[in-house]
Formats: C-alpha cells, sequence, structure tokens
C-alpha cells in the first residue's frame, strides 16, 4: 500500500502529496483501562460502593452470611481495608449469598466499604475461578495476573503478597 501511494505521488497523480505523508498517521494514544477494572465497571452491584479504577492490585474475597469462616474474617478484612486501600488495592467482595437482598443484609451488618457483587457460575472476571470452597481471597494485578489464591484468611497477609 505505501509502495503504491509513493508512486501515486511520485508521478502527480495525488497532488503535492510527499511520500512522508504517505505513511499510516499513528492510531491517537487512548487511554484504556486494563482487564480487571475495565470488566469491573460492567458489574451489577449489590452496594453503593465501587471498585477503583486505578488500583495497584485487586482482591476478590468470595464470602457469604452463612459460612460461618467468612462471618470470622470478616471483622478483620473490615479492619485491614482502610490499609488495603491506602496502598492502592481495592476489595471486592463476590457474595455466594443466595439473594442479593442477603448479600447486601451481610455487607451492611458489618458496614463493609468494599464493592459487592453477587456470585454466579457466569461471572468473568480476569484471573478469577470459581473456588471449591470459601471463604477465597484471589488477588490479581489491574491486568489480571493471579498473585495469589487462597483460603480467605491470606487476605491478612496482603502486604506479603503485594510485595512478592
Amino acid at each position: 500500500m505505501k509502495t503504491i501511494l509513493f508512486s501515486l505521488a511520485s508521478i502527480g497523480l495525488l497532488g503535492n502529496v510527499s511520500p512522508a505523508q504517505t505513511e499510516a498517521a499513528p492510531a491517537a494514544a487512548t487511554p484504556a483501562l486494563a482487564a480487571v477494572p475495565a470488566r469491573l465497571q460492567e458489574l451489577n452491584y449489590i452496594t453503593d460502593a465501587r471498585p477503583s479504577a486505578d488500583a495497584s492490585f485487586y482482591v476478590y474475597l468470595c464470602s457469604a452470611s452463612w459460612c460461618g469462616p467468612c462471618r470470622a474474617i470478616m471483622p478483620k478484612v473490615i479492619e485491614q481495608y482502610p490499609d488495603i486501600k491506602a496502598a492502592g488495592g481495592e476489595i471486592i467482595l463476590l457474595c455466594f449469598d443466595s439473594t442479593p437482598q442477603a448479600g447486601t443484609a451481610y455487607v451492611k451488618k458489618y458496614n463493609a466499604a468494599f464493592p459487592a457483587v453477587m456470585f454466579s457460575a457466569k461471572l468473568a472476571l480476569p484471573g478469577f475461578t470459581a473456588p471449591r470452597g470459601i471463604p477465597n481471597a484471589v488477588f490479581v494485578t489491574p491486568e489480571g495476573k493471579v498473585l495469589n489464591n487462597g483460603h480467605g484468611s491470606t487476605l491478612l497477609n496482603w502486604k506479603a503478597i503485594i510485595t512478592k
């Protein structure tokens, strides 16, 4: 294509177009969201909180109100959340309750400030695979690279996980 345009320009069929002008113009650089924040914008949240699009890491926390171990770690997760946010992280609760109302009540009970969505087998998040059990925490980069996938209590060791 470049050769044809150069030839047409050199014999005058393109007017005063120089060979340099026949180069394809570079596409305008548009800032694109990485895989995780882009997908997170498309989800239906059961809370008013929304995830940060510019977090340096994300934690998918799989939890439910009916799960004893989930309820046991939730106060510690709530306590750690401001430090996680200050470090550039974001928690997204994937609620395994049977109804959005139960999930919303669970989040409100603990006064959780992080975003929450209902878990579904159709839920497609970069770096996420459905866990075998809950609580479960999956740490991912904005691009969806998995940093750690394990029991929900691993969230309490978040500093060690994000500095690996």
